[in-house]
């Protein structure tokens, strides 16, 4: 039995810090879209009392988001 820890998954929940570097917004932001305008946010997960976010979530809440090219 192996004792390696695959890590490769570990950027796969991110921290509401490293979520709001990654979609290049204040994190006061994703707290007030959370409480302020409950919906519109990419989803989040709350993992003992924490708020975490999922990269998939968030990818496609920017995908959800994206404006129309010229011409769609």
């Amino acid at each position: 039995m192996s004792t390696t820890v695959d890590t490769s998954h570990q950027s796969l929940i991110l921290t509401i810090d490293e979520a709001a570097a990654y979609l290049a917004i204040p994190k006061a932001t994703l707290y007030t879209w959370r409480t302020r305008r409950a919906g519109f946010g990419p989803r989040a997960v709350k993992m003992g009392g924490c708020l975490r976010y999922r990269r998939a979530d968030l990818d496609a809440w920017i995908v959800e988001h994206l404006e129309p090219a010229a011409g769609e």
